[in-house]
């Protein structure tokens, strides 16, 4: 196997003993917010391990494609706030959503996930100032490997909405 591989599998294990260990709390959405933040902490670190040794760049290269990495992920990272709010807002009322809550939160959830494609396209250019193409590519495809394992995690932890009239 090779080291993505390796950090994915870790990264779901790490997500599902976290996923485990709040099962057991009744109330399944408890503490969510300071376990997505741990997460993501956890995300931030071992995505830019896996990135390094994905990308195999020169050393030229390394030094222009950081710098605009971090620039990549401060910008994904606020977008991310507004996600995490948004799953806390839903959090915080689960048991009493009203139509007008759930219409502004799905609102508010798709114009987030606009806002999440807007920034990845507008870094395209930039990444591709700084590498090949074809790493441009691979970035992107570990990029969205992580991001899809945490996505997964996240969907497994956060219960469907529930008509009050049923």
């Amino acid at each position: 196997m090779n080291r993505m591989t390796h950090i994915i599998i870790f990264l779901s294990l790490c997500i599902l003993g976290w996923n485990s260990a709040t099962a057991q709390v009744k109330e399944p959405l408890v503490g969510l917010e300071h376990e997505i933040e741990a997460a993501r902490k956890l995300m931030r670190t071992e995505k830019k391990l896996v990135i390094a040794g994905e990308l195999f760049l020169t050393p030229d290269e390394s030094k222009a494609f950081w710098p605009v990495y971090r620039e990549y992920e401060a910008a994904m990272s606020e977008i991310g706030d507004v996600k995490i709010k948004l799953i806390t807002d839903y959090a915080d009322n689960v048991d009493k959503i009203t139509p007008e809550l759930a219409e502004r939160l799905l609102e508010e959830s798709l114009d987030t996930e606009i806002k999440f494609g807007k920034i990845r396209r507008s870094y395209v250019r930039k990444f591709k100032k700084v590498l090949p193409v074809i790493k441009v590519v691979r970035l992107y495809q570990v990029d969205n490997k992580l991001n899809a394992v945490l996505d997964f995690q996240l969907a497994a932890k956060i219960p469907l909405i529930q008509d009050p009239k049923e």
